[in-house]
């Protein structure tokens, strides 16, 4: 004999699947959604995770105490209905949120402090209130199930697990599928929609509620606003690795990443300029220092806009034999650097790969490998700062090749600093850095099994666009021995979002 479903309780545990679904789907989008204003820094992602948690535990203690107190489907419904509505509109407000807060005096004492600061609040107004009622629905949901039988252990370990699925889908949907083709906020819609529909189809009177919805729907199918506003901004473009925004200053085309604080590529638009006045233009040091004659193969890892590969093209083409692979791991990013920083316009193999798995893959030999490679504006990636990376980089230079990095560090002393040159000083036998200028974070670090010749440098034949760069360069590289009292990154210990945090601590306090 057939048995007939029990609608009701299918119902109830299909609300719990899509209630989880879309918690975790706000939760993985709400790191996208606020990137373009604070990063994707270890304090923003703490404060995602912290806030989306203290929510959930209000809600699961009110969800419990209001279905013992009206144990109510509609009630809950309501509750979830109130929370999508909420979750709908918020995407529309984020953007005249964020700009009012840089208007407040609050948090504008330094960058850390703001991305800190800021980003809590933000993710506190805009996520506690509905994620607090999302909370509601399992307890709500096992009181349901649980009224007038004995069997409440095994109604809540199945509204749990049957949640918990639904995390899961909530955590690779978004990621695979809708945020790379359809973007951050429209995931938040497309998942909110979808709880907020199931919710209006279990009232009991429906007609009202079937209004605001055919309210909201239309609201969001208005465009939505750009991302980020800013000013002098001419392209904004959303890939599963970060935001990117490409601004037009001063006669200098900018790439910035998320929230923009740090650049993380330029352009001279100026007639036959190239240098920034930024960090890239160091790197022009490199063939002179390189001791293997005028064939230069160079490989960039962290291309981005192709700064540094533009720069040596300029100055070194003609003169030298000059090969340079640029590995970029963003294919959205190369896409935006070939339309906005003549990327196609020079003499450049790009690779979509990650830095390292592009090592592993290859076995060709370089004269240098240029590591410029950031997450956002201070954090390196981690695997790309170890003794086991390094030593790979070495096994790809030819002999006597160099190994440049740029390290973002408050002061020579800093501890990511030191363990960043410590690190390299177990691989290389010499290992040099040159501070941009005194008051500049900047340190792009040099390693070597050659004695790098800086003062032979002012005997070349030199670009006179160089010449500032390079007797600067001559007058304040400083070799730096093994520091004994910092300790070395490996792969399986390079705490470099830890040694960044604190650095950033201590500088401001």
């Amino acid at each position: 004999m057939r048995k007939n479903i029990d609608w009701p309780r299918t119902y109830l545990l299909f609300l719990a699947f899509i209630s989880g679904t879309t918690i975790m789907a706000v939760e993985i989008s709400a790191s996208r959604l606020l990137a373009p204003y604070f990063g994707t820094s270890t304090f923003v992602w703490t404060n995602i995770i912290g806030v989306i948690m203290i929510a959930l535990a209000i809600g699961y203690y009110l969800g419990g105490k209001l279905s013992d107190y009206r144990p109510e489907k509609n009630l809950l419904l309501k509750l979830i209905i109130i929370a999508c509505v909420y979750l709908l509109i918020f995407p529309f407000l984020i953007k005249y949120f964020t700009d009012l807060l840089f208007k407040l005096p609050l948090f504008l004492n330094s960058a850390s402090a703001f991305i800190f600061g800021g980003s809590l609040l933000t993710v506190t107004i805009l996520f506690i209130f509905p994620i607090m009622l999302l909370g509601c629905v399992s307890p709500f949901i096992i009181k349901l199930l649980s009224s007038g039988n004995s069997s409440i252990g095994k109604d809540a370990g199945l509204v749990f697990s049957i949640s918990t699925i639904g995390s899961i889908a909530g955590t690779f949907l978004p990621v695979l599928i809708f945020i790379p083709y359809l973007g951050t906020r429209k995931t938040i819609i497309i998942f909110t929609l979808l709880l907020l529909i199931t919710s209006l189809l279990g009232l009991s009177k429906r007609k009202k509620y079937l209004l605001l919805f055919v309210l909201i729907l239309p609201l969001n199918a208005l465009p939505l606003p750009t991302l980020k506003n800013t000013a002098n901004a001419i392209y904004e473009n959303e890939s599963v690795y970060q935001y990117s925004q490409v601004e037009d200053r001063d006669n200098i085309r900018y790439l910035r990443i998320n929230e923009g604080l740090a650049i993380f590529s330029a352009l001279n638009m100026t007639p036959d300029k190239f240098l920034t006045g930024l960090y890239y233009d160091y790197y022009n040091l490199i063939p002179y220092l390189d001791g293997n004659g005028k064939k230069q193969d160079i490989l960039i890892l962290g291309l981005a806009g192709g700064t540094i590969s533009t720069q040596l093209n300029h100055y070194f083409a003609q003169d030298y034999q000059l090969d340079i692979d640029g590995v970029e791991i963003d294919n959205k990013i190369i896409e935006t650097a070939k339309k906005y920083f003549n990327l196609e316009n020079q003499s450049l193999k790009i690779h979509n790969f990650d830095g390292r798995n592009f090592l592993a893959l290859s076995d060709k030999k370089y004269n240098s490998v240029i590591i410029d490679v950031y997450s956002n504006q201070l954090y390196i990636s981690f695997h790309l700062t170890s003794k086991e990376f390094f030593k790979q980089a070495k096994d790809h230079l030819k002999d006597g090749g160099i190994v440049a990095m740029n390290v973002n560090a408050s002061s020579e002393n800093s501890k990511l600093l030191k363990n960043i040159t410590n690190t390299m000083n177990l691989i290389f036998k010499n290992v040099y850095w040159v501070q941009k200028n005194k008051d500049d974070w900047n340190y792009m670090v040099l390693a070597s099994d050659n004695d790098l010749d800086f003062p032979a440098l002012s005997k070349l034949n030199m670009q006179e666009d160089l010449e500032t760069i390079i007797f600067y360069a001559q007058k304040n590289n400083v070799k730096v021995p093994y520091d004994s009292s910092f300790g070395f990154l490996t792969d399986d210990k390079a705490p470099i979002e830890h040694l960044t945090d604190w650095m950033i601590l201590d500088y401001l306090y």
